[in-house]
């Protein structure tokens, strides 16, 4: 199983281009549309991870 990235990339608008700069290389470049439907699907399943693990959390 891949480590878990803790640190967020960074995003920026550059010549009409969305970039994500991410560690260890990560670089990637998206238009504008598709920066924006990535996002929403990021946060998405950020909500469901964010459940999936208090779910996770014992009960006291």
């Amino acid at each position: 199983m891949l480590k878990p990235e803790t640190r967020p990339g960074v995003a920026a608008a550059e010549n009409g281009l969305v970039t994500l700069d991410g560690p260890v290389g990560l670089a990637i470049a998206m238009t504008p549309e598709a920066a924006a439907e990535t996002g929403r699907r990021l946060i998405a399943a950020a909500d469901i991870a964010a459940k999936q693990a208090s779910d996770a959390l014992p009960l006291d």
